[in-house]
């Protein structure tokens, strides 16, 4: 048989009741309160990390009229990449009609991205030395592109989870990169305009578009509001969680008049 939990005496086949007979304890509640007391200190201690979380949480976002607008212009420069970012225009020829391509983020997803990253396409372009520069630059000012696009979603997530200056400060070095990718699209594009021409002469030509400047631009406030939260950092307003312990408590009554 078992032993009582609170003065170990061995209980017989007879000792059916829930009282201890030698020590009179209720073996059914007894530690109950103790039990619910660590339950409780577990729960309390959970629910605080998850509530300041969400308090960190809301104060990223929409905590001041600061935090709302970065999220707002946050999401804008994704705008910018519909507007014409560059245009190919190719002559008519002997076997060819003229046609000018307005390149875009939908006509580079939905027309030309799965041609355009052939992986054995872009080596056998890369490697002929004719084509080598023109489709090397080319791909490159893709890539960058795609990078830079992936940093500005990445810098609109972090919205939502920059409470502390320092997260801010991060913020900005992510709007920056994304710049900085954009501005090594335009030179390579650029490098693939002179050389394609150089290649066919008057046949092809290659020009960035208005759009191209107009998302760096819309980068540019996200970047002032980020630097802005830095030097006066966001005030997280904590909410006042009540007392399980004290519930755990009152909860247990019988347990305390058992002991």
């Amino acid at each position: 048989m078992a032993n009582c939990p609170k003065c170990n005496a061995h209980l017989k086949l007879t000792d059916w009741r829930p009282e201890c007979p030698k020590c009179g304890v209720n073996m059914v509640y007894y530690g109950m309160e103790e039990s619910l007391l660590k339950d409780a200190e577990k729960a309390e201690a959970e629910h605080a990390k998850f509530q300041k979380g969400l308090d960190r949480f809301k104060a990223s976002c929409i905590g001041g009229k600061r935090q709302i607008a970065r999220l707002i212009l946050a999401i804008i420069p994704v705008a910018g990449l519909f507007l014409p970012l560059a245009k190919i225009s190719i002559a008519e020829g002997p076997f060819m009609a003229a046609k000018d391509i307005s390149v875009n983020i939908l006509t580079i997803v939905m027309d030309y991205f799965m041609e355009l990253f052939d992986v054995n396409l872009i080596l056998e372009g890369i490697g002929s030395s004719v084509l080598g520069t023109p489709v090397l630059m080319f791909a490159l000012s893709i890539v960058l592109l795609v990078l830079s696009i992936v940093m500005g979603i990445l810098n609109f997530g972090r919205c939502f989870c920059s409470s502390k200056a320092s997260s801010c400060k991060k913020n900005i070095v992510v709007s920056v990169l994304s710049v900085l990718l954009l501005v090594g699209a335009c030179a390579t594009f650029s490098v693939f305009g002179s050389s394609i021409n150089a290649v066919f002469p008057s046949m092809v030509t290659a020009s960035i578009g208005f759009g191209i400047f107009v998302t760096m631009a819309l980068h540019v406030p996200v970047i002032v509001l980020n630097a802005l939260l830095v030097k006066n950092p966001i005030v997280v307003k904590y909410k006042e969680l009540p007392d399980y312990s004290a519930q755990a408590e009152e909860a247990a009554p019988e347990a305390v008049a058992a002991e």
